[in-house]
């Protein structure tokens, strides 16, 4: 449906003339108080963005800096095993009777050398 500018009408020597319309919009001007809310909305929600994003980066560092810890353990206890493995070799009997006799020169001691005591 096509409706037409109202219009005021004057009469002028018998004959109705169209009188232009004192309110008259041509252009879209915000009033200021409009604008200042537009403004501070804009404001209000880039600070919740920036928040928002902030947060998500310091999730993701916290994430990776986790996983990368989680490596070192991995890599520390991989050590931590390949050292009582060496522990248990170094402790082992036939390693330190072998050390005993023929890098210090140690021998067994004889029969006439051991003395039991009886309680």
């Amino acid at each position: 449906m096509v409706v037409a500018p109202k219009t005021a009408f004057q009469r002028v020597n018998e004959q109705y003339l169209p009188r232009p319309s004192l309110r008259t919009r041509t252009g879209t001007k915000a009033q200021p108080r409009k604008k200042g809310r537009y403004i501070l909305n804009v404001l209000i929600v880039t600070f919740a963005v920036i928040v928002l994003l902030s947060r998500f980066a310091f999730i993701i560092e916290s994430q990776y800096r986790v996983e990368k810890l989680k490596a070192e353990v991995t890599k520390i206890a991989g050590e931590n095993e390949r050292l009582k493995v060496k522990v248990a070799n170094l402790k082992s009997t036939e390693r330190i009777e072998r050390i005993a006799k023929v890098d210090l020169k140690m021998q067994e001691p004889g029969e006439d050398q051991v003395i039991y005591l009886d309680k």
